[in-house]
C-alpha cells in the first residue's frame, strides 16, 4: 500500500520512461507517506479516446491517483501529494511547455475493512 494508478491522454508530448518514473515514485511514497517500499505498487494507463476542456486535439493530460489506507494525517497527505505532483512536472515538462497539458494528484483514503491482501512471504525472492 499504496496503489499509484498514472492515466494519461496519448496525446501528451513526453514520452514517459514509467519504469524510471515509478523507480522515483516509490521511494518518495515511502518517506513522505511513511509506507512500506516493499508493498506499494504502480501502473500507467494511455488512454486513445478522451476529451479535455473544448476538445481541442492539443489538450492532454496526466492524472495520478494514490489509494491508500485511512489514518494518515492531512499534514502527510498534503507532503505526499505536492512531491508526487513536482515529479509529474518533472516527467511532463515538455507537456506543459508545448501543448495544454493539466497534471494533477488525487490521493483517495481506502477503509480498512474493505482492503484485503495476501503476500508471498516476504522473504521469497524469483530466481535469476
Amino acid at each position: 500500500m499504496p496503489h499509484a494508478i498514472l492515466e494519461y491522454s496519448a496525446n501528451i508530448q513526453d514520452d514517459a520512461d514509467f519504469p524510471h518514473m515509478f523507480a522515483r515514485l516509490h521511494p518518495i511514497l515511502a518517506e513522505t507517506g511513511k509506507c512500506r517500499l516493499d508493498d506499494i505498487k504502480s501502473r500507467a494507463i494511455g488512454y486513445e479516446h478522451y476529451r479535455v476542456g473544448d476538445g481541442h486535439e492539443g489538450n492532454s493530460f496526466a492524472h495520478l491517483t494514490l489509494c491508500v489506507l485511512e489514518g494518515r494525517d492531512p499534514e502527510m497527505l498534503q507532503r505526499m501529494g505536492e512531491a508526487c505532483l513536482e515529479l509529474l512536472q518533472e516527467f511532463y515538462a515538455k507537456s506543459l511547455e508545448e501543448q495544454r497539458c493539466d497534471l494533477t494528484v488525487e490521493i483517495r483514503p481506502m477503509r480498512r475493512d474493505s482492503y484485503f491482501k495476501v503476500s508471498s512471504h516476504p522473504s521469497w525472492k524469483p530466481d535469476r
